[in-house]
């Protein structure tokens, strides 16, 4: 068990230390996170920022905002993260909503439907959770899929980054990945 926790952080650290820029993308899938209220959390702020910079720096892309309504959530997260994108100057035609996923295998099942498995895909999702999130878009289908980390520094890493090792664990365990 500790070797597979141990390749588990070894795996993330990978993930978020190979990162180079993947110019011109047709498409990028912006991972959902929790939304207080109407308000982006931090991670889904830092993602959000991290998307609306890719946005601005190849204005052909197209994002898919994948995310639903969860407990206290006012509005969707895709909502909530287009709102973001809109007052920050992206022209609401670029932005695809999926608005049903409870899951990061549900962002990117439901997300590849809506645009098919043909295309290169960016996941923008935080530093911690990009690994599994690019496997698991390998894993669906997509052939041409690369990460694009947002930064999350805060102390709640602590707690994250141990609940990633988790979810990669029972991800591979149930085959999503």
């Amino acid at each position: 068990m500790i070797l597979v926790l141990a390749e588990a952080a070894r795996n993330i650290n990978i993930a978020a230390v190979r990162m180079r820029k993947h110019p011109n993308l047709e498409y990028i899938i912006v991972l959902g996170a929790h939304v207080e209220g109407t308000r982006l959390t931090k991670a889904l702020l830092e993602r959000t920022r991290r998307a609306l910079q890719y946005m601005e720096e190849n204005p052909e892309t197209k994002a898919v905002l994948s995310g639903g309504k969860g407990d206290g959530e006012s509005i969707t997260e895709a909502q909530a993260m287009c709102n973001y994108l809109v007052e920050h100057g992206i022209d609401r035609e670029r932005l695809i909503l999926e608005e049903k996923s409870t899951s990061t295998t549900e962002n990117l099942k439901f997300s590849l439907g809506m645009i098919g498995l043909n295309h290169s895909v960016g996941i923008v999702t935080n530093n911690f959770h990009v690994f599994r999130g690019t496997a698991i878009g390998k894993k669906c289908g997509c052939r041409e899929i690369y990460p694009i980390p947002s930064r999350y520094r805060s102390w709640r890493l602590l707690i994250y980054i141990p609940r990633e090792i988790l979810a990669i664990i029972k991800d591979k365990l149930m085959g999503n990945m």
